[in-house]
């Protein structure tokens, strides 16, 4: 594992790390974040992808974790930001430093929700999803609908011109979030079809998205719906998705929810999965 400070594509610097197979590498695996989620949470599984002879990344979006540098009301980021300035500068990074092998991504919800907008997608040999769904309050499961309107109509409107930010770590809610991101990320919440029809230009991007991918959605997420998932994956029109969803019971699992792929339980039982796709469009 070896920290990497890469800039953004307007300069600005953000922390990785590169963890590197001990033989040459089959392609090179960028692990996008779920919103809020420090790119500490994905190393064991980005351990376990070198030691199956990938170069695996791991990055925070300005603002979050390592990439935060002084105050969060500081920070004067959206999730286009997070998207075309710091995922997209690290897609093209690899890729050019490494022109011959297939650069992969592993998306985390938001980081798998906003891949087909990366302006460097045509680099993709093939995108994982990872409990990637619609957010929209109407996807919700039944406990966060009844929540959503608080954090939307009061809570957000109410602590960010005070906070500066979104302070969500100490109310239990989603993380510390930067204004700009918290404000686009509730646009698509509150749209029917989330970033579809939340975000322009997003449902076109999808329909033409042209790699592989393969959606791992879980029966237990506490999270999202499994319509709100099959109505992102459905807008993919180039190339059939390769869609399960899970039962954590089916893999020997107590639960897996929206985090539990990416902890070490399921090593044995889940990131095969991940890693034998990977296997055969890197042989592909």
């Amino acid at each position: 594992m070896k920290p990497i400070v890469f800039h953004g594509t307007d300069g600005h610097p953000l922390a990785a790390y590169r963890f590197d197979p001990e033989a040459p590498a089959r392609g090179h695996v960028v692990i996008a974040a779920a919103m809020a989620v420090p790119q500490s949470f994905y190393a064991p599984f980005a351990r376990y992808l070198a030691a199956r002879g990938y170069t695996a990344w791991t990055f925070d979006y300005r603002g979050i974790g390592e990439s935060l540098t002084g105050s969060m009301r500081k920070v004067k980021a959206d999730l286009g930001d997070w998207l075309r300035l710091d995922y997209d500068a690290l897609l093209r990074m690899i890729g050019d430093a490494a022109p011959a092998s297939p650069v992969f991504v592993v998306g985390h919800s938001f980081g798998g929700q906003v891949a087909p907008l990366l302006p460097s997608r045509e680099r993709l040999a093939g995108l994982v999803n990872i409990a990637v769904g619609s957010g929209s309050t109407r996807h919700l499961t039944p406990r966060l609908r009844r929540s959503a309107p608080l954090l939307w109509h009061v809570l957000a409107p109410a602590l960010c011109p005070v906070f500066g930010y979104f302070p969500g770590t100490r109310l239990g809610v989603v993380g510390d979030l930067p204004t700009g991101a918290l404000f686009q990320w509730r646009r698509w919440c509150l749209t029917p079809e989330y970033l579809l029809s939340g975000e322009p230009g997003a449902r076109a991007a999808y329909a033409t998205a042209d790699y592989p991918v393969l959606a791992l959605s879980f029966a237990d997420d506490e999270m999202l719906l499994e319509k709100g998932s099959r109505l992102l994956h459905d807008a993919y029109r180039r190339r059939p998705v390769d869609y399960r969803v899970l039962d954590a019971a089916h893999h020997g699992l107590p639960r897996i929810g929206h985090f539990g792929f990416f902890k070490p339980p399921s090593e044995a039982s889940l990131w095969p999965l991940v890693a034998d796709w990977l296997d055969g469009e890197a042989g592909s």
